[in-house]
């Protein structure tokens, strides 16, 4: 028949063993993210040798100071106006449809080129010229295209004010 236990023996790993099966266990994630770290370590180096720690440091250290300031600056009436306009301008880039912004934009890059072709040249367009060019049909593609450009913006003043 088997003998009863009497004496438990407990293991009671020590300080030293834990820390060096911790240490271990670093190690291990070190070599199993070799690559990681590595590129981790160019970047830090990048950012301490171009400043940027430096200036992360200072902020981390005085960001009371900084949020006290960006409050005060942020609670300035012209700010509420800026915050506005900004909100007001995503809210119309995100209404335009990009392809019709797309070549009205590419328009706009070509117009300016032959702008500025023009005043280097420092031609002068007399009356008969005007009206000479309205037979162009790039010329009349530009004025037909500003004149529905005034004539929508004319119904969305003009829908502003009825409301």
């Amino acid at each position: 028949m088997a003998k009863a236990i009497k004496q438990i023996e407990r293991k009671q790993s020590n300080v030293e063993e834990e820390r060096a099966e911790d240490i271990q266990a670093i190690l291990k994630q070190i070599a199993d993210n070799r690559e990681a770290i590595q590129d981790s370590l160019i970047i830090l180096k990048e950012l301490h040798q171009s400043g940027v720690l430096d200036m992360l440091k200072g902020f981390l250290r005085t960001k009371e100071k900084i949020g006290s300031i960006a409050i005060e600056q942020i609670n300035q009436p012209g700010m509420h106006n800026i915050i506005k306009n900004g909100m007001s301008g995503v809210e119309l880039l995100s209404s335009i449809d990009s392809d019709q912004l797309k070549q009205l934009l590419g328009g706009l890059t070509q117009g300016v080129q032959k702008a500025s072709e023009s005043t280097q040249k420092k031609e002068q367009i007399g009356m008969w010229g005007l009206l000479k060019s309205m037979k162009d049909p790039n010329v009349n593609a530009s004025l037909n295209t500003m004149i529905h450009f005034l004539n929508g913006m004319g119904e969305g003043l003009n829908n502003k004010q009825a409301h």
